[in-house]
């Protein structure tokens, strides 16, 4: 077979769309017309496709106990009659070790702090932690009081330190009259007869405080009108 002459090519080539796109095309003046998607078409994948970011490796994956602890909004802290006053001297409270986790919630500047005293059954306060919440800050602290007849006594096995290692330093915030425990049990969560929850909600120091904001107004109210002839 002979070689069809390159006029029989061409001319067997399909139209594109008459001179004037040919002239179009021969010029290279479409390579800034309508894309694919404009005529219908569909994009080529690579298009559509999103672009792999570098791989992560495993072990840089966060895992759950390396998210933060959200700081507690107030915490509770016991004493009695007997532990009271070095609480206000060393300006640091304390609980059971056992309270360690929560006491580790606590941030300074940031939550409140009240002192439950269960020899008078009554709360004090409100403070504010300048401290983080750890262990045997002050390690000789309430080693000298009695631990009778506070609500949460210490490890039955103290180690060196503290019987309330779990600690924080606090400055008081305001000083308000001793509040009885029966102007405040609808804001505590209680678990027990005479026990309940330390850790605090945002919305219960707010309750707390209009209690204890109450509580010193009707006893200044007793006063001033005790003193009226």
């Amino acid at each position: 077979l002979q070689p069809r002459p390159a006029a029989c090519s061409a001319a067997l080539q399909p139209p594109l769309g008459g001179d004037r796109l040919g002239g179009q095309l021969a010029a290279g003046q479409l390579a800034a017309g309508p894309g694919p998607r404009a005529l219908g078409m569909r994009p080529p994948l690579s298009a559509t496709a999103p672009q792999a970011g570098p791989a992560v490796p495993l072990s840089a994956a966060p895992l759950p106990g390396d998210q933060p602890v959200e700081p507690a909004a107030g915490v509770i802290f016991s004493c009695t009659d007997a532990t009271f006053e070095q609480c206000y001297e060393m300006s640091v409270v304390g609980l059971p070790r056992k309270y360690l986790p929560l006491v580790g919630s606590i941030a300074a500047g940031r939550t409140l702090l009240f002192l439950f005293n269960f020899s008078t059954r009554a709360i004090h306060g409100v403070y504010l932690a300048t401290s983080e919440g750890t262990e045997n800050l002050h390690p000789g602290a309430f080693t000298a009081g009695s631990a009778r007849d506070v609500g949460e006594m210490p490890d039955e096995e103290v180690q060196a330190g503290s019987p309330f290692p779990a600690q924080c330093s606090f400055s008081i915030l305001e000083e308000f009259a001793p509040c009885p425990e029966a102007e405040i049990k609808h804001v505590l969560e209680y678990t027990e007869r005479q026990r309940f929850r330390f850790k605090l909600s945002r919305y219960q120091c707010r309750d707390l405080l209009h209690a204890m904001a109450r509580n010193e107004a009707r006893l200044r109210a007793d006063r001033l009108l005790a003193s009226l002839p």
